[in-house]
């Protein structure tokens, strides 16, 4: 694949050794490809040094080792095999079983917050849902709040949604505590949210020879602080550091200031140019982005110019279910003896049900994993949810349960005590989605359309079956 850098991108790929740098852009202005394309130049300068190209989704993983032939000299993994693999290399993570997967760690939270509502009946605190103290105690860990006092201290960057006093603080730190108890009696070291805090803290007392010398993240925008802070102390001084994102994209909730993850950035490079998104997908993404629900910042890259061609979206309303999948199903079989085309859908049980149906037609589809390499320009079928979606392209994307009943995710609501926060999330994901397609985008619902797809629209052609 012949990829020749244009703008702003050939400035990238000329950047420094040493530093750290910041590149920000819009969805489709080649991101990951000049992620890539550095992270080789890199791996191929003189001097033998080593090179990691790191991304938060493990999918997104295979599609860049799709992409080129990479270096001997380069490693492209996602975060969690990085930090694992660090931690073993100290002898601080267990061969099996160290890590406390999501239920258990939400299990134990549960248990932690009885405790204290048995000794303080009367406390407010221990009012809340536990769905808040698992999202508390997740940004304890991803900002890296390792005592009291620096939790009660810290702004909750990103917890603006869940208002808790200072003084009240105290009372969320006891059940951290408490949890951390519960879990190293259930011999667990770790949960998947304070691996990074603990890769910080190796670091620190670590005098060993640093593995890499250069490190590259794409989709940046989705890892937590900590996470950044746990890279950039993985670098030697003389080495450098690119971070690459769009905050438009940034759907695992972790919002940061630059401050927070260590960096001490040489330069910032933004790219507004879109090449992946017909002008008309780029301007039903503005109306997206342009909602009352939307959270703007002032790292959002604005897309400038869209090089690409192709039709208006299409939203379509079918009267139930049943009939919306199997128009679905038929036109992307239709499509995808042409081009790629991939079915986004809400989870995996979604996942299931498409599957089932495009085997009935004989069809093959493929899932996106982290197991899948080398797709998006193949003729073939595709199927994934919004989160693994991301960072990739195809030529027709398809995005059905665009109704009130799957949008906003009712689990989410349930979950977070407030309902602007859960829109604003959703909005992200469905903007992701969108900005996957190089030609057509198909949207479709039954019943009542989501209130957070634009109302009045013109970017977009209604149709009804």
């Amino acid at each position: 694949m012949v990829i020749e850098p244009k703008g702003k991108q050939v400035e990238v790929l000329a950047m420094p050794n040493r530093g750290h740098f910041v590149v920000l852009g819009t969805a489709g202005s080649g991101k990951t490809t000049i992620a890539l394309l550095r992270a080789i130049n890199l791996a191929n300068l003189p001097g033998n040094d080593r090179v990691l190209l790191v991304t938060f989704n493990g999918a997104l993983v295979e599609y860049m080792k799709g992409i080129e032939d990479i270096s001997g000299r380069l490693t492209v993994e996602n975060y969690h095999k990085f930090a694992r693999g660090y931690l073993a290399s100290r002898g601080k993570m267990p061969s099996f079983g160290g890590i406390a997967e999501n239920e258990q760690r939400e299990s134990l939270i549960d248990s932690a917050v009885e405790y204290y509502k048995e000794k303080y009946p009367g406390e407010s605190t221990y009012k809340r849902k536990n769905s808040f103290f698992y999202d508390e105690i997740k940004f304890i860990q991803e900002f890296g709040c390792d005592s009291m006092d620096k939790y009660t201290e810290i702004e909750r960057t990103g917890r603006s949604e869940a208002f808790l006093k200072r003084e009240k603080r105290p009372y969320v730190y006891y059940v951290y505590e408490r949890y951390l108890e519960l879990r190293t009696q259930k011999h667990k070291k770790y949960d998947w949210y304070d691996l990074a805090m603990h890769v910080v803290n190796e670091f620190t007392c670590d005098e060993s020879e640093r593995r890499y010398k250069h490190i590259i993240i794409d989709e940046g925008q989705d890892f937590s602080p900590m996470m950044i802070k746990s890279l950039v102390e993985a670098i030697p001084e003389d080495g450098s550091f690119t971070f690459f994102g769009d905050v438009a994209q940034q759907i695992y909730g972790n919002r940061m200031s630059w401050k927070e993850t260590g960096l001490t950035i040489s330069g910032t490079w933004r790219f507004a140019i879109n090449y992946r998104n017909p002008e008309t997908i780029v301007a039903f993404a503005k109306e997206l982005a342009n909602s009352r629900y939307w959270k703007h910042s002032d790292d959002m890259v604005d897309c400038e110019e869209a090089n690409a061609v192709g039709p208006k979206p299409v939203l379509i309303k079918f009267k139930d279910e049943e009939q919306e999948r199997q128009w679905i199903v038929n036109r992307a079989i239709q499509e995808s003896k042409k081009s790629s085309a991939v079915i986004v859908c809400r989870n995996r049980n979604d996942i299931d049900v498409y599957l089932a149906e495009l085997k009935d037609m004989g069809c093959v589809a493929i899932e996106i994993d982290r197991k899948t390499a080398g797709f998006g320009d193949r003729k073939q079928v595709y199927l994934s949810t919004y989160h693994a979606v991301k960072g990739l392209e195809f030529y027709n994307v398809f995005i059905p349960a665009l109704s009130d009943k799957k949008m906003p995710d009712y689990e989410a609501l349930e979950r977070n005590e407030d309902s602007l926060e859960v829109y604003a999330d959703e909005l992200k994901l469905l903007y992701v989605a969108v900005t996957r397609s190089k030609y057509g985008l198909y949207m479709s619902y039954s019943g009542k359309l989501t209130e957070l797809f634009p109302s009045p629209t013109n970017t977009v052609d209604i149709k009804e079956v």
